[in-house]
């Protein structure tokens, strides 16, 4: 297939995989994009190239693939939970999330998904080559119901007919707002969120040395999103404090673009560059940075996510060597860094208590806290998921059982990025996986075919505690996941 054909293929097409990809591992980033290196937990991406899809791990590795096209797909189940807290009548203190007693389970559905992957990759002389891949994160999609939740209130509390935040008051006090535009008439019903993003990378490599190639990769970025039932947090969006401050508190107007406002969509652009160097026949070590992918803002959820709306794909580093003691044998070793905190909407913690209080800007209040618009939902410093930045360490082993078969096995540990603090805005996306254990191969059928399978297991993770607007009580949130794939390759030469 002629790279310009592949190319204006991909675009086509990434509007329509961006709807079904589901991947919410490291953060809410892959494990891997590489079909071989998801069987060795991520290991061997940046610096043992052997699909087209590694590409986005380091660019560079194109000068060692061929021409070659990968298409797969693969079964992805992420199980999310939370442990929820009742709201606290007695102390007026707000408690977002419900559940049937206090105690119990709450479950989200949505928890099969189909992720495509699809890849293209062809020398364009004896030292440089192309490659085009499609590579997606996200897939959050939380639904929780309110019918779980306690005295179906949902899980933010806003499914009742005083949800008129900050205050309580029966009946609803037109100072303080009417009910979202967009929610059930009761208020938050069913709660979640879904995000998707979507990168197509562009690849160009070139061999400079004999032991050392560079590469780099133009990226363009397409996510969308959807956030349901968090209405019952209107009274802390920037909007909504401002105008009740411009009105004396005679009135406010409720904000129009903070929930339930179905799918909004976004483009952006990003670059990343890698090297390759074979330091001898046994060793090679890879480097590769990913930028911040910059795009455009989600208008329709500029109430809800800081700088009104926006959502940037955060950078990624990756330095790993691969040690090959035998011809059939060999070692990877990936260390990544992805910097969460540096993109808002994903790395603010949540202040709105502290710097969010709208009693403030009238007279005193309670120690500590002031008011600035900008600490509200929808402005520069707003509540984000308060996700710190994550360093994954990544260990593969990759042994050739005969020219045919090829094994793998791989695990990859990371630190726990959200805490307790966070819990509450967490619940709609419990992104706390940790561990990944794998096992994949490749069996060559023919001259110019082979089929590249992994599987992927990520055992519970619970964080749990006290945090920001949970009444005082300590809810929990978890998740565990698991992955079966196949991809199909064809070696064209």
């Amino acid at each position: 297939m002629p790279a310009s054909r592949f190319a204006a293929f991909s675009l086509g097409l990434a509007s329509v995989l961006a709807l079904t990809t589901a991947q919410a591992t490291n953060g809410y980033m892959s494990h891997a994009y590489s079909p071989s290196a998801k069987g060795m937990a991520g290991a061997g991406e940046s610096a043992l190239p052997q699909d087209s899809l590694s590409i986005v791990g380091n660019p560079a590795g194109l000068v060692k693939l061929g021409q070659r096209l990968d298409v797969g797909l693969a079964w992805f189940s992420p199980h999310r939970e939370y442990e929820g807290v009742t709201p606290n009548a007695a102390t007026g203190a707000y408690a977002p999330i419900g559940s049937g007693n206090g105690t119990g389970k709450v479950e989200s559905r949505n928890n099969d998904f189909i992720v495509p992957n699809l890849g293209y990759s062809r020398p364009l002389d004896a030292k440089s080559a192309f490659a085009v891949a499609l590579f997606g994160n996200g897939g959050m999609n939380t639904d929780y119901r309110s019918i779980d939740t306690a005295y179906n209130l949902g899980t933010y509390g806003g499914n009742n007919a005083m949800a008129n935040p900050p205050h309580y008051s029966n009946p609803a006090d037109p100072r303080y707002g009417r009910q979202v535009p967009g929610t059930s008439l009761l208020g938050g019903g069913d709660t979640g969120t879904n995000l998707t993003q979507l990168g197509i990378a562009f690849g160009y490599a070139r061999q400079v040395m004999d032991n050392l190639a560079l590469g780099g990769s133009l990226l363009i970025g397409y996510q969308t999103i959807q956030v349901r039932g968090v209405g019952g947090f209107q009274g802390f969006t920037e909007t909504f404090t401002q105008s009740m401050i411009a009105n004396g508190t005679n009135s406010a107007s409720s904000p129009a673009n903070l929930t339930d406002r179905g799918d909004d969509s976004a483009w952006g652009a990003g670059v990343q560059l890698g090297a390759l160097w074979d330091l001898n026949p046994q060793w090679t070590l890879g480097l590769s940075w990913r930028s911040k992918m910059y795009m455009g803002k989600f208008k329709k959820y500029a109430d809800l996510f800081a700088e009104g709306g926006g959502f940037d794909m955060p950078s990624v580093g990756t330095i790993g060597v691969a040690f090959k003691p035998t011809n059939r044998l060999t070692f990877a070793l990936d260390v990544q860094e992805i910097w969460y905190s540096d993109v808002p909407a994903i790395g603010n913690t949540n202040q709105l208590a502290q710097r969010c209080d709208l009693n403030a800007a009238f007279g005193p209040t309670a120690s500590g806290s002031s008011y600035d618009s900008s600490y509200c939902l929808g402005g520069a410093n707003g509540a984000g998921f308060g996700w710190r930045d994550m360093t994954v360490v990544k260990f593969g082993i990759q042994y050739a059982v005969t020219d045919a078969l090829t094994l793998r096995v791989g695990y990859s540990h990371a630190n726990q990025i959200i805490s307790a603090q966070e819990i509450a805005f967490n619940t709609l996306a419990p992104g706390v996986i940790q561990q990944h254990w794998t096992l994949g191969g490749t069996y060559r059928m023919q001259k110019n075919y082979e089929l590249i399978f992994w599987g992927m297991y990520a055992p519970k993770e619970t964080v749990s505690g006290a945090g920001a607007f949970t009444g005082g009580q300590s809810p929990s949130i978890a998740m565990s996941q698991y992955e079966l794939g196949l991809n199909f390759a064809w070696l064209i030469n």
